[in-house]
Order: C-alpha cells, then structure tokens, then sequence
C-alpha cells in the first residue's frame, strides 16, 4: 500500500493494465538492445527452419520439430522466426536479425543484462507495491515487432497459455525499448475483461497425439470497437493482468518496436498448471523475482 501508489492501483484494479511511462531508462533501454544484437550475432539457425518443405511428411515433421523447439524453450534461449523469411533451401531472404520474431523463454535467467532487468530494484519494488507476496518469474521473451512484417498478435489473455489455479495470480511485465505507436504495432485492450474467467486454454496434447498442444474451449469474437491503443514511450512499462484481452496489429511502418516482457506469478497458495505448454525443470525451477 504504498501511499502515492495506490490512485495507480485503483486503475490496474478497474481497468486490467497500468500504463507507467518513463519506468526504464534509455540508457537500459539501450543496453537490452545491444545485448539482443550479441545474442543474434552468436545464433546458430535453428535446424526446423531450415528444413526445405516437400513432402508432407517431412512438412509435418517440420512442424512436430518446431513444435518441440517451442515446447522445450523454457528453460533455454531460443529463436523465432517470421513467416515467409527463408526460401525453400532454408536460406534467408532478408538479412537474419531483420526475420527473428521473437526471442524465448528464458532470458532472464541466463543473461545478465536481461536478468539485471528483470530483478531491478524499481521492479521488485513494484511488485511489492502490487502486494506480491512469493512472486517467482515463469517466462520472458525479446519481441521485434519487424517493420513491414512485425505480424499481428490476436486478442488473447495471457492466462490462455499460462494457466493457474486459481486464476488471476499472472501478471505481465511489458517494456517499451523503442516507443510504441498506433503505427508500428502498440498494444491495444478492452478495458475492464480481466474479470470474466477465461475461455480458452492451451494445455500440451496426450501422448501420441498428432500434434503437441491443442486449444481447448474457444475464442469469442471480441468487439473491435471495444479496444483502446496504448502508445508508450521507450522506456515504459505496461503492467498487463493475467485475464485482461489484448492484441496487436501488423507493424505497417518503417520503424520496428522492440519490446521485452517476462511473466510473474504469484506463487503463494497457486498452482500451476501441469497442462501449460511451460514447464519449470530440474535445471530452471522458476526462480523468485525478489532476490
């Protein structure tokens, strides 16, 4: 309950999402994207993009090897490619570090710049003023946004893929490291949907099953107008709750909008479920935001 705070709050309360501008620095705004350009000057390409498409069989392999690159991520550091940047000889159209889509899952913590971010003090502060009792970090991931290509990102609820019982104990972390606008893809929300459960859930697939995840229940269709944008500045922080829906559009523009987000859940009195394509292993339990 941290005085000045709690106006602020209030707001995460009613709406689902808090917009802190200027929580971050430029300067480690600038450091996380040095950092990534390390990281992708060291990428070995993942050998499922590479796979030339033939037969169907080996089009189904490729997406049963992509499939277990995402599902075994967790714990790791691992790259995500856009659609359409490798010909059918698995060669790149475009120069790589303009293809990756994202960056996952484990950033933080295996690199020191992201996991320096991700532990700060001003974010573990805020954890404290959000009354986070055993928070520990599930997952981070580096998003690119491409400009021209940067895909859009359906409505969705976080908690579709990062389920717990019971709900409402996941909260994203969401930092602007180049400003966000209408034109390059900010998020949008509905304001106020944090509050009705959810309706879909991504759980891993019975063994033998055709493919390693299913979706089950459905996604409404959500009224378009009910979305507000959320430009931000480079160095802002959109507190995201775990039940909120969201979405991005296709970055149009010329200009990319990197992002960094990690997931927390508060782990006091939760569980989480054995079903969620995530999973914390011998190597990488998940570890306490607070340190």
């Amino acid at each position: 309950s941290g005085g000045e705070q709690s106006p602020h709050l209030f707001q995460f309360r009613e709406d689902g999402f808090l917009v802190l501008e200027h929580f971050f620095t430029a300067e480690e705004c600038d450091s996380m994207r040095n950092q990534i350009q390390r990281i992708i000057a060291e990428m070995e390409v993942p050998p499922h993009c590479r796979t030339e498409f033939s037969t169907k069989e080996e089009e189904q392999l490729q997406v049963q090897g992509s499939s277990d690159y995402f599902l075994t991520s967790g714990d790791k550091i691992r790259f995500f490619f856009e659609k359409g940047v490798l010909d059918e000889r698995g060669n790149f159209l475009i120069p790589k570090e303009k293809s990756i889509s994202k960056i996952g899952h484990a950033l933080h913590a295996y690199d020191p710049v992201f996991k320096q971010i991700t532990h700060s003090s001003k974010v573990q502060e805020l954890g404290r003023k959000l009354g986070l009792e055993r928070p520990v970090v599930v997952q981070s991931m580096y998003i690119f946004k491409q400009p021209g290509i940067g895909g859009e990102v359906t409505p969705h609820q976080d908690a579709t893929f990062l389920h717990t019982e019971p709900l409402g104990r996941i909260l994203g972390f969401w930092i602007a490291l180049e400003d966000a606008t209408r034109e390059n893809g900010c998020l949008w929300f509905i304001p106020g949907s944090h509050t009705s459960g959810i309706t879909r859930r991504m759980v891993r697939a019975a063994p033998g099953a055709s493919t390693r995840v299913e979706f089950v229940g459905s996604e409404p269709t959500y009224d378009n107008s009910q979305f507000i944008p959320l430009p931000i500045n480079k160095g802002g922080l959109i507190l995201i709750h775990g039940e909120v829906v969201h979405k991005s559009e296709l970055n149009s523009s010329e200009s990319s909008r990197h992002a960094f987000t990690f997931h927390v859940m508060e782990a006091k009195d939760t569980s989480w479920s054995k079903e969620n394509w995530l999973q914390p292993t011998p190597e990488l339990p998940f570890p306490s935001l607070y340190t």
